[in-house]
């Protein structure tokens, strides 16, 4: 076979082919495409795209994804991409400025060198190749504190040490602006929530050095002085004593300044029902001789009285129509008047509510008479109810005692009736941890009640009625929630207990896949109650946008007359999940494995 050489070296041609190709890949290093990354494009009806791609930097790890958005929406040249009336000739001046204005947007992400190149184009695109220096960090971060705050110790807090081991950007940390705004707000801000409001940045240096890639931060705060609470100033009150506020308020004279106490004291307010707006305030700049900070509270009553009608819906009790009737300064003493009527396929029902205004050592006493009828499962209950309350205790732990006194006539599958009453004493109890009281996503919420019926004489017969539920929200991350909830019964004493105080389960809120209320005690076609009841239930909820989820879940319970007799039903389905503005929205497709049947549970309803 035939070779050729070269001519001046008499080497084959191949091999000085070869031997010409290393030395330049040796010399003239090439930037290979696998270099440069797309970050992206954009282009909308007009002829005109702009490109971005990113020349990646060996051993140093980029967050493309925030550089991208920040590019994406701050850039000039992509505003311009919304104009119909866009020419050549704006378009290739935005191509000229762009690169300034990407390097300033770089900025603020801690790249204070970066390159920006302009790539030819034969067309209408924009190519911007961006090469990033080395990301600059934190070499040093000098705190300094001034006022009342530089002496605070331990049982003082915040004290110094505590708001140097929660900085946010120490040494060797990543130096961007938002971070260093945060770090700087959230120093700020704990010192504003506690003891001093007053509280303010008095100088805030980043020294940058492009060199190095290096910011040194230089900070210091006053505090100012620490502020307690002193007296009320009430202003708004037309109709109520000021006793409705005072013997609510949480706050005694010489407290601690604190924002949380104040919110808590506005929130306390707002739940009476009686004011349209609650604002509560300290004037923490004007302080009387006694150091003390005067607490504002500005209130707007609502209207005395009103009257709204209510429609709805739900697969436990089918369509309803309500009535209410709202006073709210009841024979000029400040009670709280509700009264309501309520008419529902498989139960209507009559009642009136009277709250008094929390007395002075923080007891809130309520009257309660009512009249339903429930018609469920072959078993028509019609009950009178009169009972006393007394409630203490703030939203996260609450308490109760109370007294009641039960009239019922029960009837079964349209033949046999009974009377039945009882007088009953009861204590219970709530708590509540929960992130969100409206929509959680992460907490508990536990209650417990016990009902005795010890006299004899104003009763059927002597018994002991004791109850729990259980209810947990977790997050299995940030778009994922589990949900769980127990529920327990057991009513023990005498054989003869009126209906009202045994269980059944079944439906909404306890076991899905089944009619409501049809778990229970079977007699003829008839459910009857049970003294003993366990219910449970496990979900989970992907959320697909912020107001939208899936639901998967599998309930389990039953009532029985003991637990010897106890068989649990399960049901299990699907579900959709929506966060409205007035709380979550579910409907549900359930399978009861017991009746090999579908059932589809929701529960929507307007107010007007």
């Amino acid at each position: 076979m035939e070779s050729f050489t070269c001519r001046w070296t008499q080497t084959p041609v191949h091999i000085c082919v070869l031997c010409l190709l290393c030395v330049s890949i040796l010399c003239f290093p090439q930037r290979s495409l696998a270099e440069t990354t797309t970050l992206f494009q954009v282009k909308k009806s007009l002829p005109y795209q702009s490109i971005f791609k990113l020349e990646e930097t060996p051993g140093q790890a980029v967050d493309t994804g925030k550089i991208k958005d920040i590019l994406k929406l701050h850039l000039a040249i992509h505003e311009a991409l919304d104009n119909p009336r866009l020419d050549q000739s704006e378009w290739l001046r935005l191509i000229q400025k762009t690169p300034q204005d990407v390097k300033d947007l770089l900025v603020t992400e801690g790249y204070f060198s970066p390159k920006v190149s302009i790539t030819p184009s034969t067309n209408n695109d924009a190519i911007f190749v961006i090469t990033l220096n080395t990301r600059t960090t934190v070499s040093e971060a000098n705190l300094a504190f001034k006022g009342d705050i530089a002496s605070a110790t331990a049982d003082q807090p915040p004290t110094v040490d505590t708001l140097q081991s929660i900085w946010q950007l120490p040494k060797g940390k990543p130096f961007t602006q938002q971070a260093w705004s945060e770090a700087k707000g959230s120093l700020l801000t704990t010192m504003l929530a506690e003891r001093y409001p007053n509280a303010k940045i008095e100088q805030s240096l980043a020294k940058i050095d492009p060199k190095t890639n290096l910011a040194e931060l230089s900070l210091t705060f006053d505090s100012g002085k620490s502020v307690r609470l002193g007296q009320l100033q009430i202003n708004g009150l037309n109709h109520y004593p000021e006793s409705l506020i005072t013997n609510l308020n949480p706050i005694q004279s010489g407290d601690l300044y604190s924002q949380s106490t104040l919110l808590q004291f506005q929130n306390i307010l707002q739940d009476t029902g009686k004011f349209n707006r609650v604002s509560v305030s300290a004037t923490t700049q004007q302080l009387s001789e006694e150091g003390l900070a005067k607490v504002i509270v500005e209130v707007e009553e609502r209207e005395q009285k009103s009257v709204s009608i209510g429609v709805g819906a739900s697969t436990n009790t089918g369509a309803r129509v309500v009535l209410n009737y709202t006073d709210r300064n009841l024979f000029d003493r400040g009670l709280l008047w509700n009264a309501s009527l309520r008419l529902e396929q498989r139960l209507q029902a009559a009642t009136s509510n009277i709250n008094f205004m929390t007395d002075a050592d923080g007891y809130r006493d309520s009257i309660n008479n009512s009249l339903v009828r429930t018609d469920v499962e072959g078993q028509i209950t019609s009950a009178m109810n009169n009972g006393v309350k007394r409630t203490w205790g703030n939203r996260n732990f609450e308490q109760f005692v109370g007294a009641n006194l039960l009239y019922e006539f029960l009837t079964i599958d349209n033949e046999s009736t009974e009377f039945n009453k009882a007088a009953t004493f009861a204590y219970g109890l709530n708590l509540r941890k929960l992130d969100n009281d409206q929509i959680p996503t992460k907490g508990v919420i536990f209650s417990s009640q016990f009902q005795v019926a010890p006299i004899e004489r104003l009763s059927d017969g002597r018994f002991l009625q004791s109850q729990a539920k259980l209810q947990g929200f977790y997050p299995l991350s940030d778009s994922t929630q589990f949900l769980g909830r127990l529920e327990v019964g057991l009513v023990s004493g005498s054989m003869s207990v009126p209906a009202t105080y045994l269980f059944r389960a079944g439906g909404d809120q306890s076991v899905r896949g089944y009619g409501f209320q049809s778990l229970g005690v079977k007699d003829g076609d008839a459910t009857l109650g049970g003294r003993v009841l366990l219910v449970g239930s496990t979900e989970v909820v992907q959320w697909l946008t912020n107001a939208w989820g899936a639901a998967a879940f599998i309930d389990f319970g039953n009532a029985a007359n003991s637990w010897r007799d106890y068989e649990p039903a399960y049901g299990y389905g699907l579900g959709v999940r929506w966060k409205s503005p007035v709380g979550p929205v579910g409907a549900d497709i359930a399978y009861g494995e017991a009746t090999k049947d579908y059932r589809l549970h929701f529960n929507l309803g307007v107010s007007f």
